[in-house]
């Protein structure tokens, strides 16, 4: 039978969630409400599907986002995900079909890039993608963390409740995405889901709490956290906080939030997720050994169209550079860029002239935010230097203040 590729109609949206549920170990039954969410979140025009005798066997979608590069610009970005290939059906070559399709259809709907979570980091290399955004998981030990240093705080740490968080959050978020590289914007139907969330407990731990920091009324940043293991009275506490990100705009949101999770009472540990490489928690604590840090690769990036995706950065030095760019996975869309760009801006097009680099889309994909050195990559042996002196122009080029985020997962 010949597999059929093509988006989902609605009727077809719960067969549709069954199978990504499936493939991602877990059974969906979700309640009528965040159902009709889910449905608003994975229309049926960001899929890709792949169907055998008019049954779903694999599954991708893309979702709309934008999100700030080097520079600030914000740029359109396909945030790839639900990902599946029926274990009935592997290795028939539909995971690459259904990526072929979804690259350009997304590329044709005017997305220079695109980003994913990689549940095995195996697969997506082959698709030219490359690590972009790495993270760490945090776990520390509060009755010996203290803070020695840290920057003024202006504003307050207050608590909200779900339905303020629904107004308040989406201000704070949308301060880390200026003032981060990486971080995706949020529509009004995500944020629907997310505070849905808030009243939901899971596997032993509470319903979340979240304490918003504030100057002048302003949400700068926010920290969701669910506790476990609660005090009993006559024993020692050993309960512990857990929060998937501390999200915050500037070193006093991010100060004042940390500062309230480890003077939490009665609980003695803070395990975290998703913090960026640069947090600057370890440089504030008295005794950094008492942080345990467990860095993994965190977001990949896809370039979709080159040219586009560099000309929308900006360079911290002033450089012009020739790329040859060996697109493998989809040939037509590498080639020779020549790029110019500094502070003030940067074009990028196709040329004729020699290339001084030459490398995997992989590659580039990695180094476009400022979260990988090209010269490690060229020790690695991904990347050819053409003309002497080049990578480290490269690397003065794309060289980022701060270190890319990204705390959504999709």
């Amino acid at each position: 039978m010949t597999i059929e590729y093509r988006q989902i109609t609605w009727d077809e949206h719960r067969a549709l969630a069954v199978l990504i549920e499936r493939g991602f170990g877990s059974h969906y039954e979700p309640s009528d409400e965040r159902y009709e969410i889910d449905k608003k979140v994975l229309t049926p025009e960001t899929t890709m599907v792949a169907f055998d005798d008019g049954v779903i066997i694999g599954s991708s979608a893309a979702l709309p986002f934008e999100s700030a590069v080097p520079g600030g610009a914000i740029v359109r970005n396909a945030g790839v995900t639900a990902v599946v290939v029926s274990a009935t059906h592997r290795r028939r070559g539909v995971l690459t079909e259904m990526m072929d399709r979804l690259h350009r259809q997304e590329r044709d709907r005017g997305r220079p890039v695109a980003s994913l979570w990689a549940s095995e980091s195996i697969i997506y290399g082959r698709f030219g993608y490359g690590i972009a955004i790495e993270h760490e998981n945090y776990l520390i030990d509060t009755r010996q963390a203290e803070f020695k240093h840290m920057p003024e705080i202006p504003g307050r740490i207050r608590f909200i409740d779900r339905e303020e968080a629904r107004k308040v959050l989406p201000i704070a978020w949308e301060a880390a995405v200026q003032a981060h590289v990486g971080i995706p914007r949020r529509d009004d139907v995500s944020w629907d889901g997310y505070v849905l969330g808030l009243n939901e407990s899971r596997d032993g731990w509470s319903k979340p709490f979240v304490v918003v920091y504030e100057e002048a009324g302003q949400p700068l940043g926010f920290a969701p956290y669910r506790v476990k293991d609660l005090h009993v009275f006559g024993e020692q506490s050993h309960g512990v906080i857990h929060t998937e990100f501390v999200i915050h705009s500037s070193p006093a949101s991010h100060a004042a939030l940390w500062n309230h999770l480890l003077n939490v009472d009665l609980y003695d540990r803070v395990s975290t997720q998703r913090s960026p490489v640069d947090d600057g928690l370890p440089w504030m604590l008295a005794d950094p050994r008492q942080l345990q840090r467990n860095p993994y690769d965190g977001v990949w990036y896809r370039l979709l169209d080159v040219a586009e995706a560099l000309a929308a950065r900006t360079y911290l030095a002033e450089g012009d550079l020739v790329f040859e760019v060996d697109d493998s996975f989809i040939p037509e869309w590498g080639g020779r860029f020549e790029l110019k760009g500094g502070p003030d801006g940067a074009t990028c097009g196709a040329t004729t002239r020699s290339a001084d680099i030459t490398l995997p889309t992989a590659s580039l994909a990695a180094i476009y935010l400022g979260g990988a050195k090209l010269a490690d990559l060229h020790r690695a042996g991904r990347a050819e230097e053409n003309t002497e002196g080049s990578i480290s122009r490269a690397d003065a080029m794309f060289a980022t203040v701060r270190a890319p985020w990204c705390p959504l997962m999709f």
